[in-house]
């Protein structure tokens, strides 16, 4: 299971949210990887190296030759899948969809993206981050950096060093449910800490811990124990699907600064600074 991988999304009904379509004349929306696309071609005019199977964050930009800084706390990324979608966030909302690179020129089809209520800052930067997308920017690849080049934009990317997955506050950024992803909102906030062999959780409402232990790609838990405070504004469907995650036989994979867990056809995807 990967990242946006992260990532990674037909059928997709968010939590609570909309799906609000950037290019009105089609509809596209995000689906998990495995699931099939009507992307464009991923192979540029040249053979050179793509940015196709890796995640890019974001180092530094430029708007007409200005830098240009992001929200404090904020980041840029950009996954590109293996079926030809791209999956991209700055921050706050997901934005998607199919995406070519031939002829050395990112070229996406229709973007959605999911409408979560967004700061006034962070709403600008995904409008800023989808303009940059949209104005069809030649990219270029070197080693492990990627360069976005619009008219007006600049944009350099680089692929992070893989988190670990004990040492780190996990905050689960969206949810997994029968093959559809769902953001998020706010204010709900959950995070999983893990150690040695306990794994810290805070569901957005009650909090407490489970043992855990590692084989290969597989964690298994033992039966979390919470605190058992009423949950509302919503926050109880994200705790039921926490819980239904972390399971005797639930799969994980990082991606860069993305894990992602899955059981059956429950998981979250869960993000670190």
């Amino acid at each position: 299971m990967g990242d946006p991988d992260n990532p990674e999304q037909p059928g997709f009904r968010p939590l609570d949210m909309r799906t609000r379509l950037l290019t009105p004349a089609l509809a596209v929306t995000l689906i998990l990887a495995g699931c099939g696309s009507s992307g464009g071609s991923n192979q540029p005019a040249t053979n050179g190296p793509t940015p196709v199977g890796k995640t890019y964050a974001y180092d530094s930009a430029k708007d007409k030759g200005t830098p240009h800084a992001l929200v404090p706390g904020s980041t840029v990324t950009l996954t590109f899948h293996d079926d030809g979608r791209l999956t991209a966030n700055a921050g706050c909302n997901t934005i998607g969809g199919t995406v070519s690179l031939s002829g050395g020129t990112l070229q996406p089809g229709a973007l959605s993206t999911t409408d979560m209520a967004c700061s006034a800052g962070l709403e600008q930067q995904d409008q800023w981050l989808t303009h940059t997308l949209e104005a069809n920017p030649t990219w270029r690849v070197d080693g492990d950096r990627l360069t976005l080049t619009s008219t007006e934009t600049e944009l350099v990317l680089s692929v992070p060093k893989a988190a670990s997955l004990t040492g780190h506050k996990w905050t689960v950024e969206s949810t997994i449910s029968d093959d559809a992803e769902a953001s998020v909102p706010e204010p709900h906030k959950a995070t999983l800490t893990f150690d040695s062999d306990q794994v810290a959780i805070n569901t957005g409402c009650n909090s407490g811990s489970a043992p855990y232990t590692v084989n290969g790609a597989t964690l298994k838990f033992d039966p979390p124990i919470l605190t058992k405070m009423a949950c509302t504004d919503g926050s109880t469907d994200l705790e039921n699907t926490i819980l239904a995650t972390l399971t005797p036989h639930t799969q994980f994979r990082i991606d860069a600064q993305t894990l992602t867990l899955t059981t059956d056809n429950k998981g979250l995807r869960l993000r670190t600074s």
